[in-house]
């Protein structure tokens, strides 16, 4: 985390926001415990650097999934908030000659026990800095949390993708950087059996276009060249081993199969007596497409 003079608090999160409210969460711990002014409160990705930033839940390797956020992170969050309090008050009661408990702190603000005099976070930062960090340090009982578990501090991650300033991974940019985009079969398994890439190399920014495993890449200059090369490219694919079944024979399929008996984990009791001498059964079907869970593959650093 870094405490800025302006007051601002900064927390770097090894977590990354995929719209799962992660970036919200980490910050809202070490708010709490540091007494922060939610106000002031950002968040920034961590960069890659699994030594420091590694998800303890995954070992020594640095990512984000199996909503591991809260349970790899409250703890450390909670120690880094407390911490830093704690060596902001140090800095107040050196800077005052009192007792660092008799000093109480609220938003960002450290009050002195006459009930007059204030401090900043901003202005004792550089002070706080210069201190060693403790190593024990008292948490929050529970009963004393202001922003953990009451549910109204505003998302942290909503006005940067509002206004356009939020940083994805199509925006990274590197000079020179090239951008490649892969067209593959609309079937799973399908291959590529001939390509004409004629019509996009003819477009101004792509450099080349390559077959690649089951597909053709399209390098360029940009993203917006590459998309264009990509939908220009004419491709006949070979779909003698792909899947050609539509959604619904595949749904169909499932529906016979669930009615199949299934492996079982364990067993307690008799379910089939019981359901058969039930004064009342319920039955029901849920049936979902089949999706992608792609922020997963893009959420992994290591």
């Amino acid at each position: 985390m870094r405490i800025g003079s302006d007051n601002s608090v900064t927390v770097i999160s090894k977590h990354l926001e995929m719209g799962q409210g992660s970036y919200t969460g980490i910050a809202t711990v070490l708010s709490d415990e540091l007494d922060a002014d939610w106000s002031l409160v950002r968040v920034e990705s961590a960069p890659a650097d699994a030594k420091r930033y590694a998800n303890l839940a995954f070992g020594t390797m640095q990512g984000t999934g199996g909503s591991s956020a809260m349970a790899n992170s409250w703890m450390q969050l909670r120690q880094a908030g407390a911490r830093a309090r704690a060596m902001l008050l140090s800095a107040a009661a050196a800077q005052w000659h009192v007792p660092a408990g008799q000093l109480s702190v609220r938003d960002s603000i450290i009050y002195h026990p006459d009930g007059k005099t204030q401090a900043s976070f901003g202005s004792l930062v550089a002070r706080a800095a210069s201190l060693p960090v403790p190593e024990q340090v008292a948490l929050k009982d529970a009963k004393n949390f202001k922003l953990i578990g009451r549910g109204q501090s505003p998302r942290v991650d909503v006005p940067a993708k509002c206004d356009g300033t939020a940083q994805f991974t199509l925006d990274f940019s590197l000079p020179g950087m090239l951008v490649a985009l892969i067209r593959r079969s609309p079937r799973f398994g399908g291959k590529v059996k001939s390509f004409d890439a004629s019509a996009a190399t003819a477009i101004p920014g792509v450099v080349k276009v390559i077959e690649v495993p089951n597909g053709i890449a399209v390098v360029a200059s940009g993203f917006w060249a590459a998309k264009q090369g990509r939908e220009a490219l004419k491709v006949e694919w070979d779909d003698s081993n792909a899947e050609t079944r539509s959604s619904e024979a595949i749904m169909a399929e499932y529906r016979q199969l669930a009615e199949k008996p299934a492996a079982s984990a364990r067993k307690d009791g008799d379910a089939a007596k019981a359901m058969a001498g039930a004064a009342r059964t319920i039955s029901a079907s849920y049936e979902f497409p089949y999706l992608a869970h792609a922020p997963w593959s893009r959420s992994m650093r290591s």
